[in-house]
Order: C-alpha cells, then structure tokens, then sequence
C-alpha cells in the first residue's frame, strides 16, 4: 500500500487550476469534491476531486465538463490538486484507498448534468413564466427573479460567513431562515448545502453581487448579508469588511446602511423578546 501511495506522490506532479473572471462571468478549471479517501495527505488524507472545465454567468453554471479525477489536500476548495491518471485511480481503488463504488472513469452525475445546463432550463422557465403573465394579464418583473436573487443573497452571505473561518452547520441554518424570511420562499438547509456545493462562491465573486438587480432587491442582499454578520450578537472586523465592500459594490449609501442595521437589530431584538 505504501510502495502505491509512495510511487504516485513521485509521478504526480503539484498543480494549480487557472480561472479567468471578467463582468458578470467566471471560466476555466475547478475542483469539484466527489469522495473521501484513505490516501495520506499534508493535513489528514487526501480527498478525491473531479477537475472541471466550466463557466458560469451570473453564478449561473453555463457548462460544466469532467476531465479527469484528481486528489486534494485541501478538500477540493484550494486550487492545487495531484492530477491521477486511470491506472493510478485503479491500482489505489483496488488496494482499498478509494471507494470501491466509484466508476474508473469520471462522469458527470444527473443532477450536475443538469445544473451544467442551468442557463437552458432558466431560459425555459423564463419562457413559461413570461407566457403565463401574458396570459393572466399581470405585468412582467423587470428586475432580477425570486431565484436570482437568492443565489445572489446566498453568495453575499456566504462569503461574509466564510470571513472568520468556514461555514458550520449553524450558519447554514441561518442562511437557510435568512433567505426564506426575506426572499419569501422556503429554503432548507439541504438546499443552502446543494447551492453552496454547485456555486463554490469565492471572494472574486463579489464583483458579481446585484448586478441587474433592483435596488430594492440589492438591499434584501445587503440586509442578508448583515443577518449573518450579528448573527452572534457583534460584527466582527473581517466580517464588517466584506459587509462594506458589498454595500460600495451594490452602490448602497451610508444612509441605507443605517438603516437597513437598524430593521435587524429591530427584528433581533424583538425575536429575543418572543
């Protein structure tokens, strides 16, 4: 087993994905977490990846494309990975390494086929919903959708959690309540964690938030984003940081700032009277 694990760490060599970003859009290589394995690593063992070509819009994945699998010290969110080829991925399933279910050769799942083609299924959805407003005889929303908006709090939010470490469990359950409470759809967890494992925000997405939202719907971001930043009662300097950047971002004013602090220190005050 160590001779296997020795003799690949000697042929794969240390590499580093490349992702270009401009206005509204993110492209290139990413890691995508597909399974624990028993491979050692610099900090605990290895996680197993598949290293992807994609592009998203908007957050939104334009296409998503398996090239092959690869191994990550760093549970497939840093940017350095060990390339592993199919004899490789092989001989290391076959000593017990990997998980014996997976297939030797690495393939898009169902689901993320179809999150790789989102832009088409919210093209249709965009279709269906301008016919049946036709039809009803209601006016069309010009600014961003329900779920647009979502993804965009979502993003704001998560990288203001991020901000002091990483995301816990009781943070998704307040994003989760967060963005039901002020989107007015329902959120679960499980569909924060979903969200979160597909968009793989990062701290360059921050150029991106409110882009064509409406300013009131700017504003739902921005007062989402502060939800979790005194989620704990203070908000800590790092997390103010990022809060700051998205307001200068959204182009939100210091007025608008006050005030929106002020409807949630209101709302958390009147929850701990409840």
């Amino acid at each position: 087993m160590f001779k296997i694990i020795a003799a690949i760490a000697l042929t794969i060599g240390l590499t580093s994905t490349a992702t270009q970003a401009n206005a509204g859009a993110r492209w290139g290589e990413d890691l995508r977490f597909v399974a624990n394995t028993s491979i050692p690593g610099t900090d605990g063992t290895m996680a197993l990846c598949h290293l992807v070509d994609f592009m998203d819009v908007l957050f939104v994945p334009v296409y998503t494309t398996v090239n092959n699998y690869a191994l990550s010290n760093s549970g497939c969110t840093g940017d350095m990975y060990r390339d592993l080829s199919a004899a490789q991925f092989t001989e290391l399933q076959t000593a017990g390494l990997i998980p014996a279910d997976l297939p030797a050769t690495p393939a898009v799942s169902p689901v993320m086929r179809a999150w790789g083609h989102a832009w088409l299924i919210l093209g249709a959805i965009g279709v269906l919903k301008t016919a049946y407003i036709a039809l009803r005889g209601k006016k069309k929303r010009k600014t961003g959708t329900p779920d647009m908006l979502a993804i965009h709090s979502l993003v704001a939010m998560s990288q203001v959690a991020v901000a002091d470490g990483r995301i816990d469990d009781a943070e998704v359950h307040q994003i989760a309540s967060i963005l039901t409470r002020l989107t007015g759809q329902a959120y679960a967890p499980s569909q924060v964690m979903d969200l979160l494992s597909r968009l793989n925000p990062s701290a360059s997405d921050l150029d991106q938030i409110g882009q064509d939202l409406s300013e009131k719907d700017r504003q739902i971001v921005l007062e989402a984003a502060l939800n979790i930043a005194v989620a704990d009662g203070e908000i800590h300097p790092n997390e103010y940081a990022v809060v700051s950047e998205l307001a200068q971002r959204m182009r939100i004013g210091a007025d608008q700032f006050r005030s929106a602090l002020a409807r949630i220190s209101a709302h958390l005050q009147s929850v701990q009277t409840a």
